[in-house]
């Protein structure tokens, strides 16, 4: 062995080692994190009743392509909530981030009435109008770890992704019943044909 390859194999482990030193400081600190609790009062003082519903950290991620030719861009966009749900009902908090500081603006109410079709799949709720339009989807997961602008915060929470991942697939099954919807793939095509 050369001494280059030596020198490129203790160079990854040490890379390997200080990430994953990294990942596991900052999973410590999201376990009862300042900003988990920022994001459960900004719920609490915003939701009607909050108390008697789950609270969590949830993302909203959207793709888009373009470009034209021979280029072809990417630009993902981020948003960021303080999800309140409990069975038949999900709220909504938009959170902002300014300089270290969260912020919460109105919440905004999903329940039976308001949608006409919702799909859960690999922990991604996905929610569509009366059109079947998509008007929203939501991840929440048990880790979050700050890792640069667009993964703001650590916050651990893995009772309330597993209770989330129960909520979501009981709402969707229920507001597609409540719509006559009995095969989401169908009525996805269906969509694209009018």
């Amino acid at each position: 062995m050369t001494n280059y390859v030596i020198i490129g194999v203790v160079a990854v482990v040490v890379l390997f080692v200080i990430v994953y030193v990294k990942i596991t400081i900052d999973e410590k600190k999201g376990s009862n994190s300042a900003e988990k609790q920022k994001v459960k009062d900004i719920v609490k003082g915003t939701v009607p009743n909050s108390e008697t519903y789950t609270i969590a950290y949830g993302t909203r991620e959207e793709y888009s392509f373009g470009g034209g030719g021979r280029t072809v861009t990417s630009t993902t966009k981020y948003w960021y909530y303080g999800a309140a749900f409990k069975e038949g009902e999900l709220y909504l908090v938009p959170l902002s981030f300014d300089g270290g500081d969260i912020g919460g603006g109105q919440p905004i109410h999903y329940g039976r009435g308001d949608l006409g079709m919702a799909e859960f799949k690999n922990g991604l709720l996905t929610m569509y109008d009366r059109d079947r339009k998509e008007v929203m989807n939501l991840f929440v997961v048990a880790s979050n770890t700050k890792e640069d602008k667009y993964h703001p915060v650590n916050i651990q929470q893995k009772e309330e992704a597993e209770a989330f991942a129960q909520f979501a697939e009981a709402f969707a099954r229920d507001i597609n019943a409540a719509n006559g919807i009995t095969d989401i793939k169908a009525a996805k095509k269906e969509t694209g044909k009018k």
